[in-house]
């Protein structure tokens, strides 16, 4: 565990804003779920980006063009199970899907992904997640918005700070998909010019936790 001090969470704070994230702090994990939801709520439906035959289709289509999903989707593979029971209530309130797996049938893409990260970097204002299945990995690749839960207490300072955990994540699972996130997907490959979501999620928001 880092030993946390406000400079600490502070410095990650400023530091995630600069690289596009919204970075919220909640006062308890059902606050976090709910906050989720609403999330989801407040988007506009997600638009289906690849071939799913499946997939119903709403009646308005997105801003490229494309058709939208009838039905919103939330993904939180690899979380408690507690926790995942109460954002499928929440979610099914609303009229959502939440899927804790089979994300490979949904790639055309999902509304909102959610996961817990291992811990923080204060300095690039990055996320550690990581997990045994690749579900984990895809929900936070495939939706457009991705939103990580993180304690205070593990935020550390630097990168080299968190090596130790690194290797203890690696070594301890035959298979582990572990991703060092900051901000939302961005490049600018094509004539060098910013763009958003082209290879992950439009927004990420960071929801900040005492323990």
């Amino acid at each position: 565990m880092s030993e946390m001090t406000p400079d600490v969470v502070e410095n990650f704070k400023i530091k995630a804003g600069l690289v596009g994230a919204v970075v919220t702090e909640q006062p308890s994990l059902a606050a976090a779920v709910q906050y989720v939801v609403d999330v989801c709520a407040n988007k506009s439906p997600c638009e289906i980006l690849a071939d799913e035959p499946e997939a119903a289709v709403g009646p308005e289509k997105g801003p490229n063009g494309m058709p939208t999903r009838a039905k919103r989707i939330i993904a939180a593979p690899e979380i408690d199970k507690a926790v995942f029971a109460d954002l499928a209530a929440k979610a099914e309130a609303q009229g959502f899907a939440c899927l804790s797996e089979g994300l490979r049938k949904h790639l055309a893409g999902i509304d909102v992904g959610l996961s817990f990260a291992i811990c923080g970097v204060a300095a690039s204002g990055t996320c550690l997640v990581a997990g045994t299945q690749e579900d984990t990995r895809l929900a936070g690749m495939i939706a457009e918005i991705n939103v990580i839960v993180l304690k205070k207490s593990t935020i550390y300072p630097d990168l080299p700070s968190v090596c130790g955990i690194l290797r203890d994540l690696q070594k301890d699972a035959a298979v582990n998909y572990s991703t060092f996130i900051t901000g939302p997907s961005r490049t600018a490959d094509i004539e060098r010019v910013p763009a958003t979501g082209v290879h992950g999620p439009l927004e990420l928001h960071i929801i900040l936790l005492e323990d």
